[in-house]
């Protein structure tokens, strides 16, 4: 099958859309005559001035029937790594866990340059908007002060030339340690003062109460938001996440604060991990996990067929109120060797990995309006009257299709208007 033409400018009506009702507001057919199945509502929607409304009946539009296909928010993809991407064929891949991934990344540095960087920002940009997102957030490793920095100084250059295509944001990664150096608030200061997100990667055992209290103080100076790589291990004793959850209630802190991976808590005793994950809800503390990467690189051992999952519970974090999101993180490098910033995929896997395929219409937000939210993007990841007319069409008519084909035809729109860049994206740049 293929996908009807959309026109390229001007006014129109989408007749018979599909729409998820949990991400849809302020369109006709949240009722029972025209909610189907799982969660999707039949519809008709107008583009008007290049916004979503709700049909005028004394309007005359041209209309085009999309004969029940799934029309979805533009994607939200909340945890990626842009200064890592396409880096594989000079690095090799982790055979045997993070640490490995850690070396290889390392060991490759020479091989960058900021002209590097633009390049691989630039490609995972493109492939980005073809699969239909929306806003991006990257972290980049940040040992220094951001001025020094290979990968800020690239995205320097490239986030303005996005803007108002995909809206970037920009996480400052360093180990936890490091916040006891002495000009980490000057480093701060530079951050916030580029638009950033303080973040840091907590290593099993490396959270003690004087770092992160240091962690969160310099943070709420500076005012800014935190977004932590948090127990990447299947090590139960893992303690980053409860350490973090304590001090942030301990201290008030008032950003926004993103706990990425938490891998550790799937491990751990039911009764360990439930009163954890009701002090991460209590802390306001938001997940995202990310299937791709975490399911390769945990219990990985060569020659041995690994048996624990990485994923988060996310099962049970919802069900407690967390809100979890679901991200690409990274893409073809050390540390992941494939992916192509599609969050439909990190979606699918999310589903498959963390058995919630009976319930997608209650997990389609995991990388639309849930991410949005946490990245303080509200009119962002929600299809909604007066609302840019963002969206992705798919050739797909039930959750099974949208979930099945790896290579479904799908068309961007952007303010009403089908993107060129919909289109199939090379894997690899021609010679």
């Amino acid at each position: 099958m293929s996908l009807p033409t959309l026109p390229a400018r001007g006014d129109y009506v989408l007749r018979n859309a599909l729409i998820p009702a949990s991400v849809s507001e302020g369109l006709p057919g949240h009722d029972c005559a025209s909610m189907l199945q799982n969660g999707l509502i039949q519809t008709d929607i107008a583009v008007r001035g290049g916004r979503f409304h709700a049909p005028d009946p004394a309007a005359t539009l041209p209309a085009i029937d999309l004969g029940q296909r799934i029309l979805l928010p533009r994607f939200v993809d909340m945890h990626t790594h842009l200064d890592k991407a396409y880096t594989v064929e000079r690095t090799g891949f982790s055979r045997d866990g993070l640490s490995s991934a850690v070396a290889l990344w390392s060991a490759g540095q020479g091989a960058r340059s900021v002209a590097d960087d633009i390049a691989r920002m630039e490609r995972s940009l493109i492939a980005a908007e073809a699969h239909g997102t929306r806003a991006l957030r990257t972290h980049l490793d940040t040992i220094g002060h951001p001025d020094d920095n290979t990968g800020w100084q690239a995205y320097g250059e490239v986030a303005p030339r996005w803007k108002g295509r995909i809206e970037l944001q920009a996480v400052a990664l360093t180990a936890l340690f490091r916040v006891e150096e002495p000009d980490f608030p000057a480093r701060c200061a530079a951050i916030a003062a580029r638009g950033g997100i303080l973040g840091a990667f907590i290593d099993r055992g490396g959270a003690t109460p004087a770092l992160m209290q240091r962690l969160l103080s310099v943070a709420a100076v500076q005012g800014l938001d935190l977004d932590l790589h948090v127990d990447e291990t299947l090590d139960p004793a893992a303690n980053g996440l409860e350490m973090l959850a304590t001090w942030v209630l301990k201290t008030g802190f008032r950003g926004r604060v993103v706990a990425g991976h938490c891998c550790a808590l799937a491990q751990m005793a039911a009764s360990d991990r439930d009163r954890l994950i009701a002090l991460v809800a209590e802390a306001g503390i938001e997940v995202v996990a990310l299937p791709a990467t975490n399911g390769f690189l945990q219990d990985r051992t060569p020659d041995r067929t690994g048996l624990l999952r990485g994923l988060a519970p996310v099962q049970e974090l919802a069900a407690a109120g967390v809100p979890v999101s679901f991200a690409s993180d990274n893409v073809r490098d050390a540390f992941y060797p494939y992916g192509a910033y599609d969050p439909l995929e990190a979606q699918r896997l999310g589903l498959f990995m963390g058995q919630l395929e009976g319930a997608p219409e209650e997990w389609i937000a995991a990388t639309t309006a849930t991410p949005a939210r946490a990245m303080g993007m509200a009119d962002i990841g929600r299809l909604k009257a007066g609302a840019a007319a963002d969206a992705v069409l798919f050739d797909a008519q039930d959750w099974a299709d949208l979930f099945s084909g790896t290579a479904l035809n799908r068309c961007v729109l952007h303010n009403g208007a089908p993107l060129p860049t919909a289109q199939p994206v090379l894997e690899r740049e021609p010679a």
